[in-house]
């Protein structure tokens, strides 16, 4: 997730809004399926570091889904 030099006044991070955890979530759900094809596409030499790859990204979209869980149920 990229942010702006100019969210941080005063050095401090603003804590992240449910909308910042939904885009974050929404990009590592696109690194999933370009993951999955990524390895579905490998050739056999390929294709268990493209699994590797694609584990991962299925743990980067999960640590994302459960930060968006908890940002919008505390809201609840």
């Amino acid at each position: 997730m990229r942010t702006s030099a100019n969210i941080f006044i005063g050095g401090v991070s603003p804590a992240p809004r449910s909308t910042d955890l939904l885009l974050a979530w929404s990009d590592a759900a696109d690194d999933v399926d370009a993951a999955y094809f990524a390895w579905s596409d490998a050739d056999r030499a390929g294709q268990a570091d493209a699994f590797v790859v694609f584990r991962a990204a299925l743990d980067r979209e999960e640590a994302a889904a459960r930060a968006l869980q908890t940002m919008t149920s505390a809201k609840a």
